[in-house]
């Protein structure tokens, strides 16, 4: 059994073949709009991540999520990640997005 070591580097699925996750409970931290201006809706990354099961491929690099719970989300129902976007487990993985210490992670890019 792994040990989280608190880090502030996610552990993702970074190598792993998009096929090879078919079926796992992953985290990941979604994507939506908020209102930029009036006319206008910036692209946001939440800075915490949520359960999502990996349910097919997209492409060749991608696989597609579909998030664990049925309740209301500013973020599509099913969505589209690289696997080095997806962290690993609770317990593995003990970035500020995984631990939900203190204001996550509020970069755009990566993991």
């Amino acid at each position: 059994m792994t040990t989280a070591v608190e880090t502030s580097v996610p552990v993702t699925y970074e190598g792993e073949r998009p096929e090879d996750l078919i079926g796992r409970l992953v985290l990941a931290r979604p994507y939506y709009h908020v209102p930029q201006n009036r006319s206008s809706l910036a692209r946001a990354r939440s800075p915490w991540v949520f359960e999502a099961y990996v349910t097919e491929t997209f492409g060749l690099e991608m696989v597609l999520l579909k998030w664990a719970w049925d309740t209301s989300h500013p973020w599509m129902q099913q969505s589209v990640f690289y696997p080095k976007e997806l962290h690993q487990p609770y317990g593995v993985c003990a970035c500020p997005a995984c631990i939900s210490q203190g204001a996550g992670i509020h970069e755009l890019d990566g993991a």
